[in-house]
């Protein structure tokens, strides 16, 4: 599946400019400290998938370099086989995680979205994750997702989709306009962007899923984190010109303001993100336990 940075420019769906490997590195520290507030959401996975005694097939949908094995397979408490699935071959080629013992074995797989129910057909159950994708979905692709992983058990865990909260501290008089350029961007071509999470979340629910959401926001300093800080601010930047041209001057003014805010020390940002964990079962009335929409 095609990514790219939260903030670089790029064309439709899924199909587009994949984000450089450098990328994906440059924000993996950022991703895995993020999805520690999600750890809690890994408790019921083992039950649900009845992992006691089997291996347990992880699909991991738009895997990239291997972030999300990287994070995830060490903290399940199971045998697991992964699957690495994704459009474009030169990622998952690069894929350097260390392979915890828990993992018997890892395949890579070359495969779009829709051939997802190709891969998941034949196994018993499977337990589809992915991370930093969702926003990258049109409707049409998510409710794609949303029949494989019923198809598959139920049994999913999708992790940092931007959510649309960004906070930059200090604040400079072209934050709005540029914040209002940047999400505009992001729903471009009926992509979900920052509606991904709530979207996704709805539909899990309509299939008759338990569905949980947990907030996974990053929070990035400049004087510990400035090479990916100052990425983020960059791709931000470009991202709201291609929008609108109009905004190249301000755009422009607000990205020199802030690296020298950068180079003071003296920047924070937090992005928001969110992860849905997904079980069989019906929702429960109203919202769900431990739900916290993003």
């Amino acid at each position: 599946m095609a990514r790219r940075s939260e903030g670089a420019p790029g064309g439709a769906g899924m199909v587009t400019r994949p984000v450089a490997a450098d990328w994906l590195t440059l924000r993996r520290a950022a991703d895995h400290r993020a999805r520690e507030a999600s750890a809690p959401l890994l408790a019921d996975l083992a039950p649900a998938l009845a992992a006691e005694g089997r291996v347990v097939q992880v699909v991991d949908v738009g895997a990239g370099t291997g972030s999300n094995l990287a994070w995830l397979a060490s903290r399940l408490p199971f045998a697991q086989r992964w699957v690495l699935v994704d459009h474009d071959a030169a990622l998952i080629d690069a894929v350097d995680a260390d392979i915890p013992r828990e993992v018997v074995e890892v395949t890579r797989r070359v495969a779009t979205l829709g051939e997802l129910g190709e891969v998941v057909s034949g196994a018993e159950s499977a337990f589809i994750t992915c991370a930093a994708l969702l926003d990258l979905l049109t409707p049409e692709d998510a409710a794609v997702l949303t029949d494989a992983i019923v198809r598959a058990g139920g049994v999913a865990l999708l992790s940092l989709s931007v959510t649309g909260e960004v906070a930059i501290d200090p604040s400079h008089p072209g934050d709005a306009a540029i914040t209002d350029a940047f999400d505009a961007h992001q729903r471009r071509d009926g992509i979900l962007g920052p509606d991904a999470a709530a979207h996704m979340a709805d539909l899990l629910r309509g299939s008759g899923c338990r569905v949980d959401v947990v907030e996974t926001p990053w929070q990035l300093a400049a004087t510990g984190e400035a090479p990916l800080v100052r990425r983020y601010l960059a791709d931000r930047a470009a991202a709201a010109v291609e929008h609108d041209a109009a905004l190249a001057t301000l755009a422009a003014e607000w990205l020199a303001a802030r690296e020298s805010d950068v180079d003071a020390g003296a920047l924070t940002v937090r992005v928001g993100h969110a992860d849905i964990r997904c079980l069989p079962g019906a929702a429960a009335t109203g919202a769900d336990s431990g739900t916290t929409a993003p």
